[in-house]
């Protein structure tokens, strides 16, 4: 009885762990992990980013801003102001640097300042982790061979759209059926690019209809996030025994905030 109900304690303590929108770092927290803002040109919005130092001495905390771009759907970190997209001018984090007793928290001021007429959709990072080095790390026993010192950072992801800017759009750029590597399932890869100044995260899925019995079997689809100038690949699959006659297979793109349903339609055959 006590070991069932150790069980359940366990299982209600990791739903409510991965159910909040924070991370742990080797020694300390940040929450939240995903900040949007959505200031109108002229605007002035202010937003509280929380860290907490779990560990048993005072350490040296710092914040900073980074940007970074997309690649095939990987984002990669890039040096401040080196984008158009930036938040340098328009963004800032105070206190930068902060010491924190153990178990001692604080709230950092995020103050985001937009200009007149820059309707543009911004994004970076900022770093979160100590100022310097600690000699002192609990590190796992095969790094500790090796003398790597971990320097843990928690990226908190930081996107600004204004309100007003309604500039939703997206393409599916291909469709076709790809060699599956399982026997099961037959595979169907389009690409879709952002063309808007929007980041999107659409649902893209596929609906085949069957000539014979007239019949719509609409799939899940999958739901990944496309930033604005970005294409991004998606594979669908189908089992291969919803294909017993011929019929036409439709990819959808859905992208919501009342814009129009995106399709391409190929005929396939058992």
């Amino acid at each position: 009885m006590n070991n069932l109900f150790n069980c359940r304690s366990l299982l209600h303590l990791v739903t409510l762990l991965f159910s909040q929108n924070f991370y742990f770092g080797q020694d300390f927290e940040v929450s939240p992990v995903v900040i949007k803002f959505d200031a109108n040109p002229g605007e002035i919005q202010e937003k509280s980013l929380h860290i907490k130092n779990y560990g048993n001495k005072v350490q040296g905390f710092s914040a900073n801003l980074f940007d970074f771009k997309v690649e095939n759907g990987k984002r990669i970190k890039q040096e401040l102001g080196s984008t158009n997209r930036s938040l340098d001018k328009i963004l800032s984090i105070s206190p930068s640097f902060f010491e924190l007793n153990p178990n001692e928290d604080i709230y950092l001021s995020l103050v985001l300042t937009l200009p007149k007429e820059n309707l543009t959709t911004h994004w970076g990072y900022i770093d979160i982790g100590p100022a310097k080095e600690q000699k002192n790390y609990e590190i796992d026993k095969q790094l500790l061979t090796t003398g790597i010192k971990i320097v843990p950072k928690i990226e908190v992801l930081v996107n600004q759209s204004p309100k007003s800017n309604e500039n939703f759009s997206g393409v599916i750029e291909d469709f076709k059926e790809i060699k599956s590597e399982e026997d099961s399932v037959r595979v169907f890869r389009t690409h879709i690019k952002n063309n808007g100044d929007k980041i999107l995260k659409p649902n893209v899925h596929l609906e085949l209809g069957v000539y014979e019995t007239a019949e719509l079997i609409k799939l899940k689809g999958l739901e990944k996030t496309i930033y604005p100038g970005e294409s991004v690949e998606f594979d669908l699959k189908i089992n291969k025994s919803k294909i017993i006659s011929k019929g036409q297979l439709a990819i959808i793109l859905d992208y919501g905030h009342n814009s129009k349903i995106e399709g391409s339609v190929i005929e396939v055959s058992p």
